[in-house]
């Protein structure tokens, strides 16, 4: 385990990729929207912002309007 700053907040977390388990492994991104946030983020994004993009990600995919 390791603390990390996010890429995209600056806030710190706890971060186990390191390990089978991490709290990252549950949210289910697309392998083409991993490769974007590569490209956009130099670091792993913590818990609260990842949750956001996977939630964009599926508001995307559904196609359900934004309010």
């Amino acid at each position: 385990m390791s603390v990390k700053k996010c890429a995209k907040c600056f806030v710190e977390f706890e971060c186990t990729n390191e390990q089978r388990g991490c709290w990252c492994e549950g949210l289910q991104i697309a392998p083409e929207n991993l490769q974007k946030l590569r490209e956009n983020y130099d670091n792993c994004l913590c818990p609260q912002c990842l949750k956001e993009y996977a939630a964009e990600e599926i508001k995307k995919s559904c196609h359900i309007p934004e309010k």
